[in-house]
C-alpha cells in the first residue's frame, strides 16, 4: 500500500472541490438557461451554435442544441426572440432580441443577479 504526501492529499482536496463547483455552476446554467441564453444576445446577434460556444466559452458548461433550439423556439413563439437568415446563407438562422425580449432580458438578468446575492447571504451565516 502506497502512503500520498500531505501535498498529494491537499491537491485532491482541491481537485475534489473544482469538481463540486463546477457540478453546481453547471447545475445553475442549465437549470436557467432561459436567461443565459436571452444575457447572450443582448449584446449580439447568433446563431444557435454561437449561443452554445458563447455560454461554453464563458461558463464552461456545455449545453447540448436538444436544450437549447427548443428555449429559441419558444422565446421566438413568445416574440421575445426574432430570428433571420443572413443573404447567402439560407441554413444559418440568426437569432435577436425583439424590444420586449431585450427589455425581459435586462430585468431577468437584474433579479437572477439580485437572487444569487441573496442566496450568497444565506449561505454564508
Amino acid at each position: 500500500m502506497v502512503m500520498k504526501t500531505s501535498v498529494e492529499n491537499a491537491v485532491d482536496a482541491c481537485e475534489s472541490q473544482e469538481d463540486s463547483r463546477k457540478k453546481f455552476v453547471d447545475r445553475i446554467i442549465k437549470t436557467n438557461r432561459e436567461v443565459f441564453i436571452m444575457s447572450s444576445l443582448l449584446d449580439n446577434q447568433m446563431c444557435g451554435y454561437d449561443l452554445i460556444k458563447e455560454i461554453f466559452t464563458r461558463c464552461d458548461v456545455f449545453l447540448s442544441q436538444g436544450a437549447v433550439y427548443p428555449v429559441l423556439y419558444t422565446l421566438e413563439e413568445d416574440g421575445l426572440l426574432r430570428a433571420e437568415y443572413r443573404k447567402g446563407d439560407m441554413r444559418t438562422k440568426r437569432y435577436s432580441l425583439t424590444p420586449k425580449g431585450r427589455e425581459i432580458a435586462e430585468k431577468d438578468v437584474e433579479i437572477f443577479a439580485k437572487a444569487l446575492k441573496q442566496v450568497t447571504l444565506l449561505l454564508k451565516r
